[in-house]
């Protein structure tokens, strides 16, 4: 029994399941990958038969999930939009200045609650040292170091016993915050 020739669809078809077959495959043997390696390679450079005008649907790649998802917290947003406004206040004005809407769409937006601005400053350091209790919270939940230092070496909770915000303070305590000199 002879098996029938492919046309080009049908090898494209054959040797695209043969690929998508070698990528769910989780390959990392060092013997297996020095095998492949040029297998792949000449199956790109080469092509994998005729070209195919347009792909079925049932034939295009599937999408591929991340293998590691990063975890980040949902933020409590009062009305999710399909898509965000961009604020006219940068991250660290609106924290300082208790603008928590504006704070909720940077960090939606995916901006680091990290970041610091040209003088050192993480939003989290001008929310401490204007009391803003809510929104020094809200940075903590979406991963701000409690304990990130300003180009002075002071860190949030510096700040918050500076200006006396007792209850800021306390919260930054309750997240592991310390003094500058506690650092050293």
């Amino acid at each position: 029994m002879h098996a029938k020739p492919l046309n080009g669809n049908e090898q494209w078809v054959r040797d695209y399941n043969w690929l998508k077959q070698l990528a769910a495959m989780n390959i990392n043997h060092p013997e297996m990958t020095t095998k492949l390696t040029p297998v792949l390679a000449a199956i790109l450079l080469a092509g994998c038969g005729k070209p195919v005008p347009e792909t079925p649907m049932h034939l295009a790649p599937e999408p591929v999930e991340p293998a590691v998802k990063e975890a980040r917290p949902e933020l409590p947003v009062d009305k999710p939009t399909a898509k965000l406004k961009t604020p006219e206040v940068s991250l660290w004005e609106a924290a300082r200045t208790g603008n928590i809407e504006a704070v909720k769409l940077h960090l939606a937006g995916g901006f680091d609650a990290n970041t610091k601005d040209e003088g050192g400053w993480a939003p989290l350091h001008g929310a401490s040292g204007s009391g803003q209790k809510e929104i020094v919270e809200l940075l903590l939940v979406n991963g701000a170091n409690v304990n990130a230092t300003a180009l002075s070496g002071k860190t949030a909770l510096d700040y918050a016993v500076k200006a006396g915000h007792k209850e800021t303070a306390d919260l930054l305590r309750q997240h592991g915050g310390k003094k500058r000199d506690q650092l050293k």
